[in-house]
């Protein structure tokens, strides 16, 4: 029996799979994806089974997987400092396209993570953005990302994914590299097969 079409888009969100890429794999659009989600429109049987069967690849892909954490890491990972202002971060965000940073002491521990959805909730709290120049990032700063060992299964890293938009790398207590839903997903799809 095939999953509800509000399953499936649990499942595809979960997944961390777009629209698109799920639209692209399925032969459909990106408009019917997001109508079918939406309960808009009655997908056909034959949609409801094509992406089901695309969702379950990822799902089971992932799972068979037998790389570890420091064979798909991002390896130099854009830090902050508490000290730092808020601007400064933002600003780093901005700049390499980024949407959180983990918050490093000068002796290298870690404290915090400051993202842009932190930065937002202090705005509209009434905060001046004018303020953000003398904020040290300290003030803001949300709790640390978690963190796994270099050799940590991508199978075990996923699921962490569903809760926390990263995951760093540590050997011991170095810092040695990111991994986010977008390097979960290049990993799967360079192990994937094509979807037909």
């Amino acid at each position: 029996m095939l999953p509800s079409v509000q399953e499936l888009g649990k499942m595809r969100k979960s997944l961390g799979i777009s629209q698109k890429d799920v639209a692209n794999a399925c032969g459909l659009s990106q408009s019917y994806i997001a109508r079918m989600e939406k309960g808009d429109i009655n997908p056909t049987y034959d949609n409801v089974k094509k992406i089901y069967s695309y969702l379950t690849s990822h799902a089971d892909k992932t799972k068979s997987i037998d790389l570890v954490a420091s064979k798909i890491m991002t390896r130099n990972v854009i830090v902050c400092n508490p000290s730092d202002y808020v601007i400064k971060a933002l600003d780093i965000m901005k700049e390499k396209g980024v949407s959180q940073i983990p918050v490093i002491t000068d002796d290298g521990r870690i404290t915090g993570t400051i993202s842009e959805s932190d930065i937002n909730e202090i705005l509209i709290r009434g905060v001046n953005p004018e303020s953000l120049k003398k904020m040290s990032v300290s003030k803001i700063m949300s709790s640390p990302l978690p963190q796994l060992p270099m050799d940590t299964p991508v199978s075990a890293i996923y699921p962490m994914l569903r809760f926390s938009n990263a995951v760093l790398i540590m050997d011991g207590i170095s810092l040695k590299g990111i991994i986010t839903k977008a390097d979960i997903l290049k990993a799967v799809e360079d192990y994937a097969e094509p979807v037909l």
